[in-house]
């Protein structure tokens, strides 16, 4: 069995930050490991503009991974965890046994299922395989796609696909989700592209989407759309009209959309659009399936389950901390900032510093002016998410102070 200092299970710029800010505290002994092919995670497939300029995720894990190798960090992609028992021994792929004192989870998240009819069909993809095809392996994905969903993932992918010179039929609504669930109207999705307006292509497109978020706006707007939809970076928003369903045998063939009225209900007659490929965007949730042994709780505004933790990402695992989409969706430069406090929260720690230093307040501002600068916001109600886990937190201590 091998021994190190510390375990950061995964390679995204949470796990790597994480990674470097421990190791270049001191001779310490830090090991990441990661599943995917090279260190960089969902990072290495980002791509998207910042005003006038493009933001290259790739470019940037580059530069993060670089930066933990020279801090003597060891990097091992490829790897799976298949075990995390008490202590902190990690199974992994080929039989190997590894033992650390602390552990860093930093997983990242997973996309939902967008299921629809005709979703199996070869050439539907969801938006993360998209952007893998298109910013990692230079591949495209069909001649004519459509897009279903309408969040800050299928919005950030239309700036790549117009890179990419891909046809684009259009961003089309989800359908609705179900005979038990009421669908969701315009207007409320009117208010939730409001709160993207940051990924507008130019300035007064942005505006046109602020101001979706004054009172009463996204009803009337949701009111007067056209039924051809507005473009964005050259791609028509159809936000008035849902895909139900996916037509093809071996490969996509066409979409079939309806209109949708004020309640969220699709109407009238269907309309055939023909596509060889189809990317559906159904939004992300924390994945932490290694943190079963600490205690979840389900904070909705935060994407989901998630562990609980406290103001340092510690959890109730004494040793154990998470940082970046594991503690709530966010972007990857919040995820950036969760991996430095918890670099150095841990190497406080191995310094045998049990007191909250300069340098970790230093570290839990960062986090939070990150969030303030963060161009993508997954979830609109974040903020409410984070005072609720401070609260579940608080009351996590008292409980224990209490036995």
């Amino acid at each position: 069995m091998r021994t190190v200092d510390v375990v950061v299970i995964g390679a995204g710029p949470a796990g790597l930050s994480a990674a470097s800010s421990i190791a270049e505290a001191g001779p310490t002994q830090v090991l990441v490991v990661d599943e995917g092919p090279a260190p960089g995670g969902r990072l290495r497939s980002q791509l998207y503009r910042r005003g006038s300029d493009w933001y290259i995720g790739a470019e940037r894990a580059a530069s993060l991974a670089q930066r933990a190798r020279r801090a003597g960090v060891i990097i091992e992609s490829g790897r799976q965890v298949w075990s995390l028992d008490p202590g902190f021994v990690l199974g992994l792929s080929g039989g190997e046994s590894i033992r650390a004192d602390y552990i860093v989870i930093a997983t990242g998240a997973a996309e939902k299922t967008l299921g629809l009819p005709g979703w199996t069909i070869p050439g539907v993809l969801a938006v993360g395989a998209v952007q893998t095809m298109l910013n990692v392996n230079r591949v495209l994905p069909g001649e004519r796609l459509a897009v279903v969903g309408i969040d800050p993932l299928s919005l950030s992918i239309v700036d790549e696909l117009a890179a990419a010179d891909i046809d684009v039929a259009g961003v089309f609504l989800p359908p609705p989700p179900g005979k038990f669930s009421a669908p969701e109207q315009p207007s409320a999705v009117f208010t939730r592209l409001g709160g993207l307006h940051r990924l507008a292509p130019n300035r007064l497109l942005g505006l046109a989407m602020k101001a979706l978020t004054i009172p009463g706006m996204a009803e009337v707007v949701a009111r007067i759309w056209p039924s051809t939809g507005i473009r964005m970076a050259g791609m028509p928003l159809h936000l008035r009209e849902c895909v139900v369903g996916i037509d093809g045998d071996d490969d996509v063939r066409s979409i079939r959309t309806k209109r949708v009225n004020t309640n969220g209900e699709p109407v009238g007659r269907e309309r055939v659009v023909p596509v060889d490929a189809v990317c559906l965007s159904g939004g992300l949730y924390p994945l932490q399936d290694l943190t079963r042994d600490c205690l979840l709780v389900d904070v909705p505004e935060l994407g989901g389950q998630v562990p609980l933790h406290g103001p340092n990402l510690e959890t109730d695992t004494a040793g154990m901390f998470v940082a970046g989409n594991i503690t709530g969706i966010e972007s990857a430069e919040v995820a950036r900032a969760q991996g430095e406090l918890v670099g150095t929260v841990i190497a406080e720690k191995i310094a045998g510093h049990e007191h909250q230093s300069e340098a970790v307040i230093t570290a839990r501002a960062d986090v939070e002016e990150a969030r303030a600068a963060a161009p993508l916001t997954f979830m609109p109600e974040i903020h409410a998410g984070r005072r609720r886990m401070h609260e579940l937190w608080c009351d996590h201590l008292s409980q224990d102070v209490r036995a």
